[in-house]
Protein backbone atom coordinates (compact mmCIF):
# COMPACT_ATOMS: atom_id res chain seq x y z
CA UNK A 1 0.00 0.00 0.00
CA UNK A 2 1.32 3.42 -0.96
CA UNK A 3 1.97 5.64 2.05
CA UNK A 4 0.25 8.99 2.50
CA UNK A 5 3.69 10.63 2.41
CA UNK A 6 4.48 9.12 -0.97
CA UNK A 7 1.09 10.20 -2.35
CA UNK A 8 1.65 13.70 -1.01
CA UNK A 9 5.09 13.89 -2.64
CA UNK A 10 3.71 12.67 -5.94
CA UNK A 11 0.93 15.28 -5.93
CA UNK A 12 3.37 18.01 -4.96
CA UNK A 13 5.72 17.16 -7.84
CA UNK A 14 2.81 17.22 -10.27
CA UNK A 15 1.70 20.66 -9.08
CA UNK A 16 5.27 21.97 -9.30
CA UNK A 17 5.58 20.65 -12.87
CA UNK A 18 2.31 22.32 -13.85
CA UNK A 19 3.55 25.59 -12.34
CA UNK A 20 6.85 25.29 -14.24
CA UNK A 21 5.06 24.71 -17.52
CA UNK A 22 2.68 27.63 -16.91
CA UNK A 23 5.55 30.02 -16.10
CA UNK A 24 7.47 28.76 -19.13
CA UNK A 25 4.46 29.45 -21.35
CA UNK A 26 4.04 32.93 -19.87
CA UNK A 27 7.72 33.63 -20.50
CA UNK A 28 7.37 32.69 -24.16
CA UNK A 29 4.32 34.89 -24.56
CA UNK A 30 6.12 37.80 -22.89
CA UNK A 31 9.06 37.47 -25.29
CA UNK A 32 6.68 37.24 -28.23
CA UNK A 33 4.80 40.37 -27.12
CA UNK A 34 8.03 42.28 -26.61
CA UNK A 35 9.11 41.28 -30.11
CA UNK A 36 5.66 41.83 -31.60
CA UNK A 37 5.08 42.64 -35.22
CA UNK A 38 1.86 43.96 -36.70
CA UNK A 39 1.70 41.55 -39.59
CA UNK A 40 3.55 39.00 -41.66
CA UNK A 41 5.76 40.49 -44.32
CA UNK A 42 8.92 42.53 -44.58
CA UNK A 43 9.78 42.15 -40.91
CA UNK A 44 8.92 38.48 -40.84
CA UNK A 45 10.88 36.83 -38.05
CA UNK A 46 11.46 33.54 -39.74
CA UNK A 47 11.57 31.71 -43.03
CA UNK A 48 9.88 33.69 -45.80
CA UNK A 49 9.68 30.64 -48.08
CA UNK A 50 7.53 28.68 -45.63
CA UNK A 51 5.36 31.75 -45.10
CA UNK A 52 4.80 32.32 -48.82
CA UNK A 53 3.93 28.67 -49.47
CA UNK A 54 1.53 28.69 -46.50
CA UNK A 55 -0.03 31.89 -47.83
CA UNK A 56 -0.63 30.24 -51.22
CA UNK A 57 -2.12 27.20 -49.51
CA UNK A 58 -4.68 29.39 -47.74
CA UNK A 59 -5.63 30.95 -51.10
CA UNK A 60 -6.20 27.54 -52.65
CA UNK A 61 -3.20 27.68 -55.00
CA UNK A 62 -1.70 24.50 -53.61
CA UNK A 63 1.80 23.82 -52.32
CA UNK A 64 3.63 26.37 -54.49
CA UNK A 65 5.99 29.29 -54.00
CA UNK A 66 4.89 30.94 -57.25
CA UNK A 67 1.40 30.29 -58.56
CA UNK A 68 1.47 27.76 -61.37
CA UNK A 69 5.09 26.72 -60.77
CA UNK A 70 5.70 23.28 -59.17
CA UNK A 71 7.53 23.48 -55.85
CA UNK A 72 9.28 20.82 -53.79
CA UNK A 73 12.32 22.62 -52.42
CA UNK A 74 11.27 22.59 -48.74
CA UNK A 75 9.63 19.73 -46.83
CA UNK A 76 5.89 20.42 -46.55
CA UNK A 77 5.22 19.89 -42.84
CA UNK A 78 5.90 23.33 -41.44
CA UNK A 79 4.21 25.15 -44.33
CA UNK A 80 1.02 23.16 -43.70
CA UNK A 81 1.28 23.99 -39.99
CA UNK A 82 1.52 27.70 -40.82
CA UNK A 83 -1.40 27.42 -43.23
CA UNK A 84 -3.56 25.90 -40.48
CA UNK A 85 -2.57 28.76 -38.15
CA UNK A 86 -3.40 31.35 -40.82
CA UNK A 87 -6.80 29.79 -41.51
CA UNK A 88 -7.72 29.59 -37.81
CA UNK A 89 -6.27 32.87 -36.54
CA UNK A 90 -5.40 34.95 -39.58
CA UNK A 91 -2.00 35.83 -41.04
CA UNK A 92 -0.62 37.49 -37.99
CA UNK A 93 2.84 36.86 -36.66
CA UNK A 94 1.74 36.77 -33.01
CA UNK A 95 -0.82 34.03 -33.73
CA UNK A 96 2.00 31.83 -34.97
CA UNK A 97 4.16 32.79 -31.97
CA UNK A 98 1.29 31.93 -29.59
CA UNK A 99 0.71 28.54 -31.25
CA UNK A 100 4.41 27.74 -31.11
CA UNK A 101 4.65 28.84 -27.48
CA UNK A 102 1.99 26.24 -26.69
CA UNK A 103 3.83 23.58 -28.71
CA UNK A 104 7.12 24.47 -27.03
CA UNK A 105 5.62 24.03 -23.58
CA UNK A 106 4.02 20.75 -24.65
CA UNK A 107 7.55 19.72 -25.63
CA UNK A 108 8.70 20.51 -22.08
CA UNK A 109 5.82 18.33 -20.88
CA UNK A 110 7.10 15.49 -23.08
CA UNK A 111 10.56 15.98 -21.58
CA UNK A 112 8.96 15.53 -18.14
CA UNK A 113 7.06 12.39 -19.16
CA UNK A 114 10.13 10.81 -20.78
CA UNK A 115 12.41 11.55 -17.83
CA UNK A 116 9.73 10.23 -15.47
CA UNK A 117 9.48 6.98 -17.45
CA UNK A 118 13.25 6.57 -17.54
CA UNK A 119 14.03 7.69 -13.97
CA UNK A 120 11.42 9.18 -11.62
CA UNK A 121 9.12 12.15 -11.13
CA UNK A 122 11.74 14.37 -9.51
CA UNK A 123 14.13 13.84 -12.42
CA UNK A 124 11.24 14.67 -14.73
CA UNK A 125 10.49 17.82 -12.76
CA UNK A 126 14.08 19.04 -13.06
CA UNK A 127 14.16 18.13 -16.76
CA UNK A 128 10.93 20.06 -17.38
CA UNK A 129 12.37 23.12 -15.63
CA UNK A 130 15.57 23.01 -17.70
CA UNK A 131 13.55 22.69 -20.90
CA UNK A 132 10.93 25.32 -20.01
CA UNK A 133 13.44 28.06 -19.22
CA UNK A 134 16.11 27.20 -21.78
CA UNK A 135 16.84 30.47 -23.67
CA UNK A 136 17.24 28.85 -27.08
CA UNK A 137 13.82 27.20 -27.00
CA UNK A 138 12.22 30.38 -25.65
CA UNK A 139 13.78 32.32 -28.50
CA UNK A 140 12.77 29.92 -31.27
CA UNK A 141 9.18 29.65 -30.08
CA UNK A 142 8.65 33.22 -31.33
CA UNK A 143 10.28 32.61 -34.73
CA UNK A 144 8.41 31.59 -37.86
CA UNK A 145 10.68 28.61 -38.35
CA UNK A 146 10.34 24.83 -38.17
CA UNK A 147 12.52 24.41 -35.06
CA UNK A 148 9.74 24.32 -32.46
CA UNK A 149 7.48 21.99 -34.42
CA UNK A 150 10.30 19.57 -35.25
CA UNK A 151 11.47 19.50 -31.62
CA UNK A 152 7.94 18.62 -30.52
CA UNK A 153 7.67 15.71 -32.98
CA UNK A 154 11.16 14.46 -32.07
CA UNK A 155 10.24 14.39 -28.38
CA UNK A 156 6.98 12.62 -29.23
CA UNK A 157 9.03 9.97 -31.02
CA UNK A 158 11.41 9.51 -28.08
CA UNK A 159 8.65 9.51 -25.45
CA UNK A 160 6.58 7.02 -27.41
CA UNK A 161 9.62 4.85 -28.10
CA UNK A 162 10.37 4.63 -24.37
CA UNK A 163 6.72 3.68 -23.76
CA UNK A 164 6.77 0.96 -26.43
CA UNK A 165 10.11 -0.41 -25.26
CA UNK A 166 9.17 -0.55 -21.58
CA UNK A 167 5.72 -2.04 -22.17
CA UNK A 168 6.67 -4.47 -24.92
CA UNK A 169 3.71 -3.52 -27.11
CA UNK A 170 5.27 -4.34 -30.47
CA UNK A 171 2.04 -3.52 -32.33
CA UNK A 172 2.71 0.13 -31.65
CA UNK A 173 5.89 0.12 -33.76
CA UNK A 174 3.62 1.08 -36.66
CA UNK A 175 2.46 4.22 -34.85
CA UNK A 176 6.06 5.03 -33.96
CA UNK A 177 6.94 4.84 -37.64
CA UNK A 178 4.04 7.17 -38.44
CA UNK A 179 5.44 9.75 -36.01
CA UNK A 180 8.86 9.39 -37.64
CA UNK A 181 7.26 9.94 -41.03
CA UNK A 182 5.56 13.12 -39.83
CA UNK A 183 8.92 14.34 -38.54
CA UNK A 184 10.51 13.64 -41.94
CA UNK A 185 7.91 15.90 -43.57
CA UNK A 186 9.00 18.74 -41.26
CA UNK A 187 12.75 18.15 -41.50
CA UNK A 188 14.36 15.40 -43.52
CA UNK A 189 17.02 15.07 -40.79
CA UNK A 190 14.43 13.01 -38.89
CA UNK A 191 15.89 10.23 -41.07
CA UNK A 192 18.89 10.38 -38.71
CA UNK A 193 16.57 9.36 -35.87
CA UNK A 194 15.10 6.55 -37.99
CA UNK A 195 18.59 5.27 -38.85
CA UNK A 196 19.59 5.41 -35.19
CA UNK A 197 16.50 3.46 -34.11
CA UNK A 198 17.13 0.89 -36.86
CA UNK A 199 20.73 0.30 -35.76
CA UNK A 200 19.72 0.20 -32.10
CA UNK A 201 16.94 -2.36 -32.72
CA UNK A 202 19.29 -4.68 -34.60
CA UNK A 203 21.95 -4.47 -31.89
CA UNK A 204 19.63 -4.85 -28.88
CA UNK A 205 17.01 -7.27 -30.26
CA UNK A 206 19.19 -9.20 -32.68
CA UNK A 207 18.78 -9.58 -36.45
CA UNK A 208 15.52 -11.55 -36.47
CA UNK A 209 13.44 -9.67 -33.86
CA UNK A 210 15.07 -6.35 -34.77
CA UNK A 211 14.22 -6.83 -38.46
CA UNK A 212 10.57 -7.53 -37.62
CA UNK A 213 10.26 -4.40 -35.44
CA UNK A 214 12.13 -2.34 -38.03
CA UNK A 215 9.90 -3.58 -40.87
CA UNK A 216 6.75 -2.61 -38.97
CA UNK A 217 8.26 0.77 -38.13
CA UNK A 218 9.28 1.32 -41.77
CA UNK A 219 5.73 0.66 -42.93
CA UNK A 220 4.58 3.49 -40.67
CA UNK A 221 7.21 5.83 -42.13
CA UNK A 222 6.30 4.96 -45.71
CA UNK A 223 2.57 5.36 -45.06
CA UNK A 224 3.23 9.06 -44.41
CA UNK A 225 6.13 9.81 -46.74
CA UNK A 226 5.20 7.91 -49.92
CA UNK A 227 1.99 9.89 -50.61
CA UNK A 228 4.10 13.06 -50.63
CA UNK A 229 6.69 11.38 -52.85
CA UNK A 230 3.87 10.54 -55.27
CA UNK A 231 2.69 14.17 -55.12
CA UNK A 232 6.19 15.36 -56.00
CA UNK A 233 6.34 12.96 -58.94
CA UNK A 234 2.99 14.15 -60.27
CA UNK A 235 3.86 17.83 -59.79
CA UNK A 236 7.50 17.78 -60.88
CA UNK A 237 7.62 14.73 -63.14
CA UNK A 238 10.64 13.59 -61.12
CA UNK A 239 11.22 11.20 -58.23
CA UNK A 240 11.76 13.49 -55.22
CA UNK A 241 11.55 11.58 -51.93
CA UNK A 242 10.55 14.48 -49.66
CA UNK A 243 12.24 17.66 -50.87
CA UNK A 244 14.86 18.78 -53.37
CA UNK A 245 16.69 20.89 -50.78
CA UNK A 246 19.32 18.33 -49.83
CA UNK A 247 21.79 18.93 -52.65
CA UNK A 248 21.52 22.72 -52.30
CA UNK A 249 22.29 22.41 -48.58
CA UNK A 250 25.24 20.14 -49.36
CA UNK A 251 26.65 22.79 -51.67
CA UNK A 252 26.02 25.56 -49.14
CA UNK A 253 27.93 23.62 -46.53
CA UNK A 254 30.83 22.74 -48.80
CA UNK A 255 32.17 25.65 -50.84
CA UNK A 256 34.91 28.28 -50.69
CA UNK A 257 32.83 30.74 -48.67
CA UNK A 258 31.54 28.33 -46.01
CA UNK A 259 34.65 28.53 -43.83
CA UNK A 260 34.58 32.33 -43.86
CA UNK A 261 30.95 32.42 -42.77
CA UNK A 262 31.44 29.85 -40.01
CA UNK A 263 34.53 31.65 -38.66
CA UNK A 264 32.46 34.83 -38.42
CA UNK A 265 29.46 33.07 -36.83
CA UNK A 266 27.14 33.96 -39.71
CA UNK A 267 24.28 31.74 -40.80
CA UNK A 268 24.98 29.90 -44.04
CA UNK A 269 21.54 31.01 -45.25
CA UNK A 270 23.14 34.37 -45.95
CA UNK A 271 25.23 32.79 -48.73
CA UNK A 272 22.36 33.25 -51.17
CA UNK A 273 22.70 37.05 -50.86
CA UNK A 274 26.50 37.02 -51.27
CA UNK A 275 27.60 38.21 -54.72
CA UNK A 276 30.61 35.86 -54.51
CA UNK A 277 28.39 32.80 -54.09
CA UNK A 278 28.23 30.86 -57.36
CA UNK A 279 24.67 30.04 -58.45
CA UNK A 280 23.52 27.41 -60.98
CA UNK A 281 22.88 28.49 -64.58
CA UNK A 282 19.33 29.62 -65.29
CA UNK A 283 16.96 27.34 -67.13
CA UNK A 284 18.10 24.07 -65.55
CA UNK A 285 15.53 21.43 -64.68
CA UNK A 286 15.16 20.42 -61.04
CA UNK A 287 17.14 17.23 -61.68
CA UNK A 288 19.95 19.08 -63.48
CA UNK A 289 20.00 21.75 -60.78
CA UNK A 290 20.40 19.17 -58.01
CA UNK A 291 23.16 17.48 -60.00
CA UNK A 292 24.89 20.84 -60.41
CA UNK A 293 24.78 21.52 -56.65
CA UNK A 294 26.17 18.08 -55.89
CA UNK A 295 28.92 18.31 -58.51
CA UNK A 296 30.04 21.66 -57.10
CA UNK A 297 30.30 20.20 -53.59
CA UNK A 298 32.22 17.17 -54.86
CA UNK A 299 34.51 19.39 -56.92
CA UNK A 300 35.26 21.50 -53.83
CA UNK A 301 36.14 18.37 -51.86
CA UNK A 302 38.41 16.98 -54.59
CA UNK A 303 40.31 20.24 -55.05
CA UNK A 304 40.53 21.17 -51.38
CA UNK A 305 40.93 17.88 -49.50
CA UNK A 306 42.92 19.28 -46.57
CA UNK A 307 40.72 22.38 -46.31
CA UNK A 308 37.65 20.17 -46.46
CA UNK A 309 38.66 18.17 -43.40
CA UNK A 310 39.40 21.42 -41.58
CA UNK A 311 35.96 22.66 -42.65
CA UNK A 312 34.30 19.52 -41.26
CA UNK A 313 36.03 20.13 -37.94
CA UNK A 314 34.94 23.78 -37.89
CA UNK A 315 31.35 22.81 -38.72
CA UNK A 316 31.41 20.35 -35.83
CA UNK A 317 32.55 23.07 -33.42
CA UNK A 318 30.05 25.50 -34.96
CA UNK A 319 27.20 23.02 -34.54
CA UNK A 320 27.86 22.47 -30.81
CA UNK A 321 29.01 25.98 -29.95
CA UNK A 322 27.14 27.98 -27.27
CA UNK A 323 28.31 31.32 -28.66
CA UNK A 324 26.49 31.55 -31.96
CA UNK A 325 24.26 34.58 -32.18
CA UNK A 326 20.82 33.31 -33.24
CA UNK A 327 19.62 36.82 -34.09
CA UNK A 328 21.90 36.71 -37.13
CA UNK A 329 19.61 34.08 -38.57
CA UNK A 330 16.52 35.58 -40.12
CA UNK A 331 16.49 38.63 -37.85
CA UNK A 332 13.84 41.14 -38.72
CA UNK A 333 12.86 44.36 -37.07
CA UNK A 334 13.71 45.43 -33.54
CA UNK A 335 13.28 42.81 -30.85
CA UNK A 336 14.78 41.67 -27.60
CA UNK A 337 17.28 39.46 -29.40
CA UNK A 338 18.64 42.04 -31.82
CA UNK A 339 21.80 44.12 -31.55
CA UNK A 340 19.77 47.33 -31.26
CA UNK A 341 17.28 46.13 -28.66
CA UNK A 342 18.35 48.46 -25.85
CA UNK A 343 19.57 47.80 -22.33
CA UNK A 344 18.49 46.36 -18.98
CA UNK A 345 19.89 47.76 -15.73
CA UNK A 346 22.56 49.50 -17.75
CA UNK A 347 23.68 46.35 -19.57
CA UNK A 348 23.16 45.82 -23.28
CA UNK A 349 20.68 43.07 -24.16
CA UNK A 350 23.36 41.75 -26.48
CA UNK A 351 25.67 40.86 -23.59
CA UNK A 352 22.83 39.64 -21.37
CA UNK A 353 21.68 37.41 -24.22
CA UNK A 354 25.12 36.00 -24.94
CA UNK A 355 25.75 35.28 -21.25
CA UNK A 356 22.34 33.62 -20.88
CA UNK A 357 22.95 31.39 -23.90
CA UNK A 358 26.44 30.38 -22.86
CA UNK A 359 25.72 29.73 -19.18
CA UNK A 360 22.49 27.81 -19.78
CA UNK A 361 24.09 25.72 -22.52
CA UNK A 362 27.16 24.83 -20.45
CA UNK A 363 24.95 23.88 -17.49
CA UNK A 364 22.78 21.72 -19.75
CA UNK A 365 25.76 19.89 -21.24
CA UNK A 366 27.47 19.29 -17.86
CA UNK A 367 24.29 17.99 -16.23
CA UNK A 368 23.43 15.79 -19.22
CA UNK A 369 26.91 14.23 -19.14
CA UNK A 370 26.35 13.50 -15.44
CA UNK A 371 22.94 12.03 -16.25
CA UNK A 372 24.29 9.82 -19.02
CA UNK A 373 27.18 8.65 -16.86
CA UNK A 374 24.79 7.52 -14.12
CA UNK A 375 22.27 5.79 -16.38
CA UNK A 376 24.20 4.35 -19.31
CA UNK A 377 24.77 1.02 -17.56
CA UNK A 378 21.11 0.49 -16.61
CA UNK A 379 19.15 2.19 -19.37
CA UNK A 380 19.33 0.84 -22.92
CA UNK A 381 17.43 3.92 -24.06
CA UNK A 382 20.39 6.11 -23.11
CA UNK A 383 22.46 4.40 -25.79
CA UNK A 384 19.76 5.18 -28.35
CA UNK A 385 19.82 8.87 -27.48
CA UNK A 386 23.63 8.91 -27.73
CA UNK A 387 23.36 7.22 -31.13
CA UNK A 388 20.84 9.83 -32.28
CA UNK A 389 23.19 12.61 -31.14
CA UNK A 390 26.03 11.02 -33.13
CA UNK A 391 24.15 10.33 -36.38
CA UNK A 392 22.27 13.64 -36.35
CA UNK A 393 25.51 15.54 -35.78
CA UNK A 394 27.31 13.62 -38.52
CA UNK A 395 24.64 14.41 -41.10
CA UNK A 396 24.64 18.11 -40.25
CA UNK A 397 28.44 18.32 -40.29
CA UNK A 398 28.65 16.62 -43.69
CA UNK A 399 25.94 18.84 -45.20
CA UNK A 400 25.56 22.21 -43.48
CA UNK A 401 25.08 23.41 -39.97
CA UNK A 402 23.48 26.05 -37.75
CA UNK A 403 22.58 26.54 -34.10
CA UNK A 404 18.87 26.18 -34.78
CA UNK A 405 19.49 22.75 -36.30
CA UNK A 406 20.96 21.61 -32.96
CA UNK A 407 18.16 22.91 -30.73
CA UNK A 408 16.10 19.67 -30.90
CA UNK A 409 19.13 17.78 -29.57
CA UNK A 410 19.33 20.19 -26.63
CA UNK A 411 15.82 19.10 -25.68
CA UNK A 412 16.98 15.47 -25.69
CA UNK A 413 19.88 16.47 -23.44
CA UNK A 414 17.38 18.04 -21.02
CA UNK A 415 15.91 14.60 -20.31
CA UNK A 416 19.21 13.32 -18.96
CA UNK A 417 20.23 16.68 -17.51
CA UNK A 418 17.21 16.44 -15.22
CA UNK A 419 18.49 13.15 -13.84
CA UNK A 420 22.00 14.59 -13.65
CA UNK A 421 20.68 17.47 -11.54
CA UNK A 422 18.84 15.01 -9.30
CA UNK A 423 22.05 13.08 -8.76
CA UNK A 424 23.95 16.28 -8.02
CA UNK A 425 21.41 17.51 -5.47
CA UNK A 426 20.64 14.19 -3.80
CA UNK A 427 23.88 12.35 -4.34
CA UNK A 428 23.62 10.27 -1.17
CA UNK A 429 19.87 9.94 -0.95
CA UNK A 430 19.12 9.12 -4.59
CA UNK A 431 21.07 5.88 -4.38
CA UNK A 432 18.49 4.67 -1.88
CA UNK A 433 15.86 4.60 -4.62
CA UNK A 434 15.64 2.67 -7.82
CA UNK A 435 15.84 4.82 -10.94
CA UNK A 436 12.16 4.32 -11.64
CA UNK A 437 10.94 4.92 -8.09
CA UNK A 438 8.21 7.57 -8.36
CA UNK A 439 9.40 9.93 -5.67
Amino acid sequence: MVSDHRVHNTALVRWIVLAILFIGFALRIAVALYSSSDAMGANLRGDLLHHQVAHNLTLGHGFVLEVGVPYSFNPPGYSFFLACSYILFGQHWFAVAFSQAAISILSAGLVYLTAKKLFNRKAGMFAAALSSFYPYTVYHSSRVMDTTLFTFILLMVICFFVHVWQNGDWKKWLLLGTLLGLGCLVRTTMLAVFISIAVWLIIVLGWKRGAVALTICSLGVMSVVLPWTFRNFVAEGELIFISSKGMANTYMGNNQLTMEYIDQGISLDKLWQDERFKLPPKGLSSVDERQWFFSQAVDFFNKNTNDHYRLLYRKLIFFWSPNINPSIEYSGGSNIWSEESGALFGFSFRYIRDIAYTVSYVILVVLSVLGFANSISTRHEAWLVLLILLVYTLINVLVWTSTRLRIPLDSLLSIFAGFGLLRALYWRRVSEYSLRDSI
